[in-house]
């Protein structure tokens, strides 16, 4: 009996140890914290019962959760699965909030005895639904409300099309906790997060300050392009290290981390162009074959990076840098010979890049023992050394550059004090010179415009000796009205003596009132003689400026006739038709009559002058004698009231002015009549006066061989323009 009662206790006490063995104990917590990577079970599947304390896990497969999920494949094939741990609670760590700090790949919901505490990102097999949240040693409260055996269960899932199975090499632990006081995880966590935002931002702010430094540089001096494209160097940079450090302090979903992971490789290519720009702009060499061969090679590799991982980090971390390092290291070389002063910074920089970054990836990969400090402070100085190493290249550069103005503008300075009497004496002479040569300019601008006014003088008097005979004719004409009527009236003197020897009244009467009607006659074309020669006078005389109310119609009728008697005694064989179309009841405007006539007059010249000498070109060409037949030379002569003053065309049918010359008729001495028949000026002045003197416009429309129009608009208002 004795021996079947100790049998029994035996099993018992073998039953309990093995239980035991199965539970985590929680007896304390020292200060480090209780890492909980002991007890682990695990089983594929979601069913909500296996979240809670009484299910019976003991069939389940044991798993340490803590390792790198690429060697748990398990939990791939799975798609979807729960841990659970079993763990013994002592009362001293009753009612405490506690910290769980994880570390975790993938997507979880934490239960307590059933209850859900904590959800980090989304649970699903559904790889479209699930959403992968990477956790790097984020505390979570926990607290337990009771001592003894309690069941921590974790439902998890990391499907096997996850996004960071695809996008980044997956070396993170799949599942970590451990178990801690929460005030001192959370001082920790906030250190080490203030550590890493205080590093970020100073590394962030080195990059950028020097971006802005040289990009102000270049806006300086364009033709240092080194200087633009360090700064976009700097700028890449900058983004660059600020990505690295929202990946590696925050918790962040998966797809978040494959577009960082994205654009991070985006900018680490666009660094290696612009840092090798930056070495051929320096150098002032052309872009050599490796840059190409870099280039081409970029295009080749990145859809690779973006969808193996793995070739990612080998390629940007080991060839592509390794590449950049050897083309830095050959131009260095070569141009070091050449004693370029900055060189020895870009080897320098490139060195110590590949010294930092080298002893950074011994311990990320195992080859030293891991320090975190010492990890981050290596990987920060390599990445910053070639681009505070080219800037330091191109400050040298600057320097010396600094040095050899200055040195220039001391010379410049001592040259300048040697010649200053010299200049001195050179400015004397130049100003008594100047001063002589401005009076001289002064007389002579004296002369030209006693010259010019001269000229304009003898221009009206030339227009009115080509007038002359057509103010003869004018003449002419009253003055034989004059002379008819005094022989008429002579003859009937003495009819009237004879009538009143006669003692005929009625006769004598009759006689009277004829002589009377013959003697207005001739006071009437006596003034009209008069008016003639009055007129020529004003033509002739300097005009006064002064304006008055202009009957236009009647100038222009006037102006006309003149005109074409004056040429019909002038130019033998001359025969033209002209036609007076005037608008009727035209309003007078204020004008100085004695210009706007000898604007008239010049147009009318003008047109005549035209009309007469295609007759003659088409006389003397004999293959077009019958054109010269048919041609009946004719002016044209209109007036019209418009909205804002009164127009008036001039038309010929004559030899017209071809486009090249249009521009220039206006211009002074610019004539097209042979040497000695023009001075040129009539047209130039005709604008001045309707343009500058009534504020109106002198417009032209002429082709060649049909014919010119000269277009005169004066406004009611006629004021003149300063």
């Amino acid at each position: 009996m004795k021996h079947i009662t100790l049998f029994i206790l035996l099993c018992w006490s073998a039953c309990t140890f093995a239980q035991n063995s199965a539970v985590f104990r929680i007896d304390s917590l020292p200060k480090q914290g209780i890492v909980l990577d002991k007890g682990w079970k695990w089983h594929a599947g979601d069913n909500p019962e296996w979240a809670k304390a009484e299910y019976d896990d003991a069939e389940w497969e044991g798993i340490d959760p803590t390792k790198e999920i690429s060697d748990l494949p398990q939990l791939k094939n799975a798609e979807i699965g729960f841990f659970r741990l079993t763990v013994w609670v002592d009362s001293n760590v009753l009612n405490k909030i506690l910290a769980l700090k994880i570390w975790q790949t993938g997507a979880s919901e934490i239960y307590l005895n059933g209850q859900l505490i904590h959800q980090l990102g989304r649970v699903s097999q559904n790889h479209n639904q699930e959403q992968t949240l990477l956790v790097q040693g984020t505390p979570y409260s926990i607290l337990f409300t009771k001592a003894g055996q309690q069941t921590l269960a974790i439902r998890y899932s990391f499907t096997s099309k996850n996004i960071l199975l695809k996008y980044r090499p997956v070396n993170y632990i799949a599942f970590k906790a451990v178990l801690g006081d929460l005030d001192a995880a959370n001082q920790l966590y906030t250190e080490d997060k203030v550590f890493y935002t205080i590093l970020s931002y100073y590394k962030f702010g080195i990059l950028l300050f020097l971006g802005i430094l040289h990009l102000l540089l270049f806006i300086m001096h364009p033709s240092k392009k080194a200087n633009l494209f360090i700064a976009l160097y700097a700028f890449f940079h900058s983004i660059s290290f600020h990505i690295d450090n929202n990946v590696s302090t925050l918790p962040i979903t998966g797809e978040k981390l494959y577009w960082y992971t994205h654009f991070n490789i985006v900018f680490i290519i666009l660094n290696g162009i612009f840092s090798l720009l930056t070495i051929y702009a320096y150098l002032k060499i052309p872009k050599q074959k490796m840059f190409w061969l870099m280039t081409s090679l970029l295009v080749v590799a990145y859809p690779f990076c973006l969808s193996f991982p793995t070739f990612s980090i080998i390629f940007t971390a080991f060839i592509y840098s390794g590449l950049l390092a050897f083309e830095a290291f050959r131009l260095s070389l070569i141009n070091y010979k050449q004693n370029q002063t900055g060189v020895k910074f870009i080897t320098a920089g490139w060195l110590a890049y590949i010294i930092f970054m080298g002893l950074f990836y011994l311990m990320i990969f195992g080859f030293l023992p891991f320090n975190l400090v010492l990890s981050n402070l290596f990987a920060n100085l390599g990445l910053l050394s070639v681009p505070v190493s080219y800037s330091l290249m191109l400050a040298v550069d600057f320097a010396k550059m600094n040095r050899e103005l200055s040195a220039k503008l001391l010379e410049v300075e001592h040259l300048s004090s040697e010649k200053q009497q010299f200049l001195a004496a050179q400015n004397e002479t130049l100003e008594r010179q100047v001063s002589t040569r401005t009076t001289e300019l002064k007389q002579s601008l004296e002369t030209l415009k006693s010259t010019q006014a001269q000229l304009i003088q003898r221009e009206k008097l030339a227009s009115l000796g080509e007038l002359t005979a057509g103010i003869a004719h004018e003449i002419q004409n009253p003055l034989n009205f004059v002379n008819n009527f005094a022989e008429v009236s002579n003859e009937l003197v003495d009819e009237m003596t004879e009538e009143m020897h006669k003692g005929n009244q009625e006769e004598v009467q009759a006689i009277a009132t004829d002589l009377k009607q013959n003697l207005q006659k001739i006071n009437y074309h006596g003034k009209r003689a008069s008016s003639i020669v009055k007129n020529m006078l004003e033509h002739s005389r300097t005009s006064s400026g002064q304006k008055e109310p202009t009957d236009l119609n009647a100038l222009i009728d006037e102006c006309l006739r003149l005109s074409y008697h004056g040429l019909r005694a002038q130019l033998r064989g001359f025969q033209a038709d002209y036609a007076l179309q005037l608008a009727e009841n035209l309003p007078n405007i204020p004008t100085v009559s004695q210009d706007i006539g000898r604007v008239l007059l010049n147009l009318f010249n003008n047109a005549f002058y035209a009309v007469y000498e295609k007759k003659k070109q088409l006389a003397e060409n004999q293959t077009e004698t019958h054109f010269a037949v048919d041609f009946v030379p004719k002016v044209t002569v209109s007036s019209c009231k418009t909205e804002t003053g009164i127009e008036i065309r001039v038309k010929d049918n004559g030899t017209g002015i071809p486009e090249a010359l249009k521009t220039k008729v206006f211009q002074p001495f610019f004539t097209t009549k042979p040497t000695g028949e023009g001075t040129g000026l009539g047209l130039s002045l005709s604008y001045e006066i309707i343009t500058k003197g009534h504020g109106g416009s002198l417009g032209i429309e002429s082709s060649a061989g049909n014919g010119t129009t000269f277009i005169i608009e004066l406004p009611f208002n006629t004021k003149p323009k300063t």
